[in-house]
């Protein structure tokens, strides 16, 4: 079996149940279920198929396994909140020990299905169609909202929640997720891509004791000097700009021309935005890039790494 040559027993997935004590709430098949689950995961072949799972690693049949996820009784809230725990005394140590800032980063993504509601046989509960930014295009399944912790280099996950139209938006998930953590020991800082980056995210990081940095669309208006009343693009705004008023500077060994806005937002009187160009790239269409910091005394090359 695969965890018998390649996971020992000793340092398996089921002991890690066990620390996080899972087995207060699941029986010992449920755990072996869950276990081989996971197991088969990691493994070259696997297509997300219940049939995955007997072939891979589980001696049950896919039947067995199937009955287990769509009848098995257990409550999923309890097991989170143990994952949420356990990861929250990992991270924090972390930044006892380094002084160093905690990172919640918050992301979503969209696992597809091959059919449509409509052409299945059996409709999967809370699929619906979202736009895919990857794809360019509109798609059928689960759309998730992802929070992770990091300090130091230590990354786990922290929650996973599927974004359910009917019930909550996305925006309120990650204000929900954001609102549930305990104030950083150091400093913390909540790192999203440019869909969050809005005033209810804003308000719910100054709350929770952390600054925000995030993406920003470059369609979102600014009212830097002679543009006061009115306000301008970003985008219009850098195309008004020479190569002089960027610095160049290098990020992971690439290099970018920066410009740094500290002055009013519609969201906000006053933040740090950071426009930035690939050298290569300065004034082309698509290639602007920019940044939203709430902490003024943050750097700019800083804040883009």
């Amino acid at each position: 079996m695969f965890q018998n040559s390649i996971i020992s027993n000793e340092g398996s997935i089921y002991n890690f149940f066990k620390e996080l004590r899972f087995d207060l709430y699941l029986t010992k098949p449920q755990l072996k279920h869950l276990e081989n689950t996971m197991n088969a995961m990691i493994l070259k072949g696997y297509n997300g198929k219940m049939s995955d799972i007997a072939e891979l690693t589980s001696p049950k049949h896919r039947t067995s396994i199937s009955r287990f996820f769509s009848q098995s009784k257990w409550n999923e809230e309890l097991l989170m909140t143990a994952l949420e725990s356990a990861t929250l005394e990992l991270i924090w140590n972390k930044s006892k020990k380094t002084n160093k800032p905690i990172y919640m980063i918050i992301d979503d993504t969209i696992s597809e299905k091959t059919k449509p509601s409509s052409k299945a046989k059996n409709i999967i509960q809370k699929c619906s169609f979202h736009n895919s930014h990857l794809k360019k295009k509109t798609v059928y399944g689960h759309q998730l909202v992802v929070a992770l912790l990091s300090c130091d280099g230590l990354v786990f996950p922290y929650a996973i929640k599927i974004y359910d139209k009917e019930k909550m938006s996305k925006i309120d998930i990650a204000t929900n997720l954001i609102s549930s953590l305990p104030k950083p020991i150091n400093s913390g800082f909540v790192l999203c891509d440019s869909w969050y980056s809005c005033k209810a995210i804003f308000t719910a990081s100054k709350e929770a004791g952390y600054s925000y940095i995030g993406a920003l669309r470059t369609n979102r208006v600014i009212y830097p000097k002679g543009h006061e009343r009115l306000g301008v693009k970003l985008h219009k705004f850098a195309t008004s700009l020479d190569k002089d008023s960027f610095d160049l500077v290098t990020v992971k060994g690439e290099k970018y021309y920066i410009y740094n806005y500290i002055g009013k937002l519609n969201d906000m009187k006053k933040v740090s935005i950071t426009l930035s160009y690939p050298k290569g790239s300065f004034h082309k269409e698509g290639a602007l890039k920019a940044f939203i910091a709430l902490d003024l005394s943050l750097n700019p090359l800083n804040v883009l790494t």
